[in-house]
């Protein structure tokens, strides 16, 4: 991803495939080529619970202190620019 590349130092990047089972999950890695990233499975949704996530192709913008916030209508490279920026 152009995107962690460019700032991962700066931002840890991890995906977190909802009702995926370790099969499913190690399937979508390979498939859409993002073994650079961290991933956690997460059978039950509880952490897309957490977050307030309700589709596919959403981003939490999670800071140091805990709060966050939930994105994914627009860019990941502007969403990270704005989080890098506050």
């Amino acid at each position: 991803m152009e995107v962690q590349q460019q700032y991962g130092d700066q931002v840890t990047f991890i995906g977190v495939p909802g009702l995926a089972d370790q099969e499913s999950m190690l399937e979508f890695i390979e498939r859409t080529g993002v073994e650079s990233l961290e991933h956690v499975p997460d059978e039950t949704s509880g952490l897309w619970e957490r977050f307030g996530v309700t589709r596919q192709r959403t981003y939490v913008l999670l800071n140091d202190d805990g709060t966050f916030e939930v994105t994914g209508y627009g860019s990941l490279e502007q969403d990270v620019l704005d989080l890098i920026a506050k």
